[in-house]
């Protein structure tokens, strides 16, 4: 099946460069970033219309002084106009308008009323209206945007496709990272491949010259066995030559046997190279790094030292929360663990403990006068010799 050209095939290995907490909270932020922006443009343009409808409600004032016009039908005729002609209200604003005086009279909006028999007069009206404004208006608008409406989907549609574009980059650049890293791993277990092939090449030319030079030794302590009425020096001769072959031989076995040995040693590299579990340097210094941080985060009663940092970074997963556990509990108390055996040095005498854990672990600690627990060392039965060496040279 072929991929896109900006959509690489998933893998694994991406993972590691695209944390779980970054999708979460690109999941998680346009929603957030909808209701706030919907509640902010809902505030600010409540701000911009009450500015706008203050200012063009009334109208001319010199028409309401003259009677010409009542305010209540100059308040309705403006405001009506301003909605109709506002170029936000088809996008899904909702405004609602209310206009009334110090007294509570409602001016907009207007409700249908009974026409009275004799319209007022011109002097009535002007004279009203100047009741009114000098009362003072008082404007009073809510706003909200519906939910369905073309602009709220939009700015909804907008944070969803950033979301996305951050994520579609963020997954290319990992799965770039995880391409590089599978290439270096691939061309590291061809060339561990290539030079367990060209060490079976020696091993076979070895096995060769072992061959023939087992084949001489023969032939010549046969001539020595038919040769015994031969002079003395002749004999001595002969001796010598068996000797130095004798010497060849051995040292061809030598030989022979550190090609196999190296073989085995390259067999198991390129093993962990299969199996992805051969860690390069950089990884290690990454790892002992996070180590070191979320260590001194967590345990502020406990002292660690850089080999055991760097010894619990090793180790696999399943011993890593095995050792984790221990030094929770070395956290909260050091007398809840079980201590296998006081460790006895040659050189150092502070006393050293000893702390198995996941059958082949091993943590070593002491304690200083305060009662603080000191980690020195965490490793496994393979590392023992080494740990305990380390230990005895501080």
């Amino acid at each position: 099946m072929r991929h896109g050209k900006f959509c690489p095939p998933f893998n694994i290995n991406i993972m590691k460069y695209l944390p779980l907490k970054v999708i979460i909270f690109c999941i998680i932020l346009p929603p957030i970033l909808h209701l706030a922006t919907i509640q902010s443009l809902e505030k600010y343009l409540k701000k911009i219309f009450i500015a706008e409808i203050e200012n063009i409600y009334t109208g001319d004032t010199r028409l309401l002084f003259d009677g010409n016009l009542s305010v209540k039908d100059a308040v309705n005729n403006n405001i009506d106009n301003y909605l109709q002609k506002n170029k936000l209200i088809p996008w899904g604003v909702k405004l609602n308008v209310l206009v009334i005086t110090k007294s509570g009279a409602i001016i907009y909006p207007s409700f249908e009323e009974e026409d009275s028999l004799t319209p007022p007069s011109r002097k009535q009206i002007a004279s009203e209206n100047f009741a009114i404004l000098s009362e003072g208006l008082n404007l009073q608008i809510d706003i909200f945007l519906e939910r369905s409406s073309v602009l709220v989907i939009s700015i909804f549609s907008t944070y969803i496709m950033l979301s996305l574009l951050t994520l579609s980059y963020l997954y290319r650049r990992g799965a770039m990272k995880a391409k590089m890293e599978e290439k270096h791993r691939e061309e590291e277990l061809s060339r561990m491949i290539e030079i367990e092939k060209e060490n079976q090449k020696r091993m076979n030319m070895l096995t060769e010259d072992k061959t023939i030079l087992a084949n001489e030794f023969k032939r010549i302590k046969n001539i020595l066995e038919d040769s015994k009425v031969t002079t003395l020096k002749n004999e001595e001769g002969m001796i010598e030559e068996i000797i130095s072959l004798e010497e060849k031989i051995k040292n061809i076995h030598d030989l022979y046997d550190e090609q196999q040995e190296e073989n085995m040693e390259l067999k198991e590299i390129i093993g962990k190279y299969e199996k992805g579990e051969f860690k390069t340097r950089k990884q290690k210094e990454k790892g002992s790094k996070q180590v070191t941080k979320r260590f001194t985060s967590l345990y502020k009663s406990i002292s660690f030292h850089n080999r055991a940092i760097l010894g619990f970074a090793d180790l696999t997963d399943d011993m890593q929360i095995k050792a984790e556990e221990i030094i929770h509990k070395m956290e909260i108390d050091s007398n809840l663990v079980k201590v296998k055996r006081k460790v006895l040095l040659k050189k150092n005498p502070e006393a050293v403990f000893e702390i198995p854990f996941s059958y082949n672990g091993r943590i070593y600690f002491s304690k200083g006068k305060d009662g603080k627990v000191n980690i020195l060392s965490i490793g496994t039965k393979n590392t023992q010799e080494k740990d305990l060496a380390f230990i005895d040279s501080i």
